[in-house]
């Protein structure tokens, strides 16, 4: 799926579809931080007048205009200051709630895109970071929207103040003009930059996590690799902040340059009202006015800033995301079996991960039969894991097809072909949730069904874990919590196991080194056993695929698989491959060899 299939999308689509969603959160907040926010510009403007009318008072010495004009001085004030107070609390506390809405709608998206591929494409990698960063921002929407309104609201009425003392002070909106260009053009030179170094920022990210987490920190020691992680961060991260350093430097420059043009007109502006003698009202109202011309130009700059680099664009991203989770399925949906006769075959299947051009299948063609326990064998990198993938829906293949029963998968809708699997694998969650919910969740319509999560646990030979807990099935997993109980390597792969061994009637079950954590033999007596089951099941209609480096653990496998340069290198029981004496017997006796000696 090419990067340029799906495009960031416009950023007045992405704008409005941004509104709608921070409509949707609270739109009773929204109104009132409305009117709050936009309100506080009145008062605000209204002061530098009434600094005029108290100037004006005093040189003309009447003490009734004086004490009016204070008067109305000190409520502009406290109205000014008010607003702000109600304004704030308004847009904090629907920041609030937006942010939770906004985080668990990208949440929603992203866990519910059929493929994987916004996980492991470089370029999908770095939108989707940059949305989940500035996701809290999407949810402040409206709350610079509205101080962008009000900041703007502010400029029109102070340049209007400032044409009553002289209609050419309108004039100096115009110098402000290049300020606002230069804004505009570092916005979105800066962002530009940004998103090109995300890379970077990933890399010390991993590298940070690295040297905080527990997992690794037992290999940083005794390797004394810890000052190399820290270099290894601090050099990530230097390298994005020198590129982004060199261009903050010049566009603050033509920044600096263009505010100068508009600090000259300025003085110029004051130095021509004195000298044409003007009044101790107009000066005060010049000086107050023209001060905070600045200033709210500065403001509306900021929020343009924002809206241009960050809301634009974060909304672009959320559109596409949306836009990624909801592409139609090509062809007309077609149920999964219910019960499969003949198998799973895939016919001259090719794939390579998108942003690669290298083939991790090449021409794959194999037939699994229904109630066989299949075992994939072969080096790392020959496409085992990712025979799984394409099994699992998680990718299509690029050329040739996987077909269930006859029928191809690539008519069967993701979800509806996933309620009929089961799986366990390598790389697998740690959900910190009480264990009965952490296996329950393998299918979670039954999770609160006692009777399943305890067969789920018997079939992964994980009843002594259970056991050992002080709370049993209702201990809370993970060190998160305060009375959470931490796992080893292999009690959290065991949990895994039991959580793949849930659904009672899957018609594939899938087995990527799901047991990699465990010792040989209790893996290999745990399959054994499962493989004894499955086949003195009544009605053999389902396939396991069980991919393992263990080659005493396969040879209990009906039929396999030996993968080797993206391809189907050899297939049969262990009994015809140890006759063969291929690749698959040559490893075989190597591992048996190198067993045998650690057993002396």
């Amino acid at each position: 799926m090419p990067a340029e299939d799906h495009p960031l999308p416009s950023s007045w689509r992405s704008l409005g579809r941004t509104l709608r969603l921070g409509w949707a959160a609270s739109p009773g907040l929204i109104a009132v931080a409305f009117v709050t926010t936009v309100g506080a510009s009145l008062p605000d403007v209204l002061i530098a007048a009434a600094l005029a009318l108290l100037a004006d008072a005093v040189s003309s010495g009447d003490r009734i205009s004086v004490i009016t004009a204070s008067v109305l001085l000190g409520a502009l004030a406290v109205m000014s200051w008010l607003s702000r107070v109600l304004s704030e609390r308004a847009n904090r506390r629907f920041a609030d709630r937006a942010a939770v809405f906004m985080e668990a709608h990208v949440v929603r998206l992203q866990s519910g895109i059929p493929s994987l591929e916004h996980h492991e494409r470089p370029a999908y990698v770095d939108r989707a970071q940059l949305l989940r960063d500035h996701a809290d921002t999407l949810s402040e929407v409206y709350q610079y929207l509205f101080q962008a309104v009000g900041a703007a609201l502010r400029l029109v009425l102070t340049m209007a103040l400032l044409m009553t003392v002289h209609p050419l002070l309108g004039l100096l909106g115009l110098f402000a003009v290049p300020t606002a260009v230069v804004s505009h053009w570092r916005g979105g030179v800066e962002h530009t930059l940004e998103e090109g170094l995300g890379h970077h920022e990933r890399l010390a990210r991993h590298f940070f996590l690295l040297g905080t987490k527990a997992s690794p920190g037992r290999e940083l020691r005794v390797a004394r690799a810890r000052e190399r992680v820290r270099t290894g961060r601090h050099r990530a991260w230097a390298a994005r902040h020198q590129a982004m350093s060199r261009v903050r430097w010049t566009t603050t420059a033509w920044q600096a340059a263009a505010l100068t043009v508009f600090g000259c007109a300025f003085a110029g502006s004051v130095a021509g009202v004195a000298l044409n003698g003007g009044s101790a009202a107009e000066a005060v109202l010049l000086l107050t006015a023209g001060s905070r011309l600045a200033q709210y130009i500065g403001q509306t700059l900021g929020q343009v800033h924002f809206l241009r680099t960050i809301w634009l664009e974060g909304g672009r991203r959320l559109l596409w995301l949306e836009e990624l989770s909801s592409l139609p399925a090509e062809g007309s949906p077609v149920p999964p079996p219910e019960r499969m006769r003949s198998g799973i075959t895939m016919e001259s299947v090719s794939f390579s991960y998108p942003g690669t051009g290298r083939r991790v299948l090449d021409e794959v063609t194999l037939h699994l039969p229904a109630g066989a326990v299949v075992a994939v064998v072969g080096e790392n990198g020959a496409g085992k894991s990712t025979l799984v993938k394409l099994l699992a829906k998680m990718y299509e293949p690029d050329s040739g097809r996987i077909l269930v029963d006859g029928v191809a998968l690539a008519d069967m809708p993701a979800e509806a072909w996933r309620r009929r699997l089961s799986g366990a694998f390598q790389d697998f969650a740690r959900f910190e949730y009480p264990l009965r919910l952490s296996i329950g969740l393998g299918d979670l319509p039954r999770a609160g069904d006692e009777e399943a999560v305890d067969r789920a646990v018997a079939r992964a030979d994980a009843r002594a874990l259970v056991d050992r807990l002080a709370r049993g099935l209702d201990t809370r997993l993970g060190n998160t919590w305060a009375e959470g109980a931490e796992l080893s390597e292999g009690q959290w792969q065991k949990v895994a196991l039991a959580r793949g061994y849930m659904r009672d009637h899957p018609l594939l079950l899938l087995l990527d080194e799901p047991a990699s954590a465990l010792d040989a033999e209790t893996e290999h007596l745990l399959f054994e056993r499962y493989a004894e089951r499955a086949r003195a099941l009544k009605d053999r209609d389902r396939v396991t695929l069980l991919v393992s480096h263990r080659y005493s653990t396969v040879r209990m496998a009906d039929l396999i698989v030996v993968m080797d340069g993206a391809g189907v290198r050899e297939q049969g029981s262990h009994e015809e491959l140890m006759a063969l004496g291929g690749r698959y017997a040559e490893l075989y006796g190597i591992q048996a060899r190198a067993y045998r000696t650690q057993q002396r």
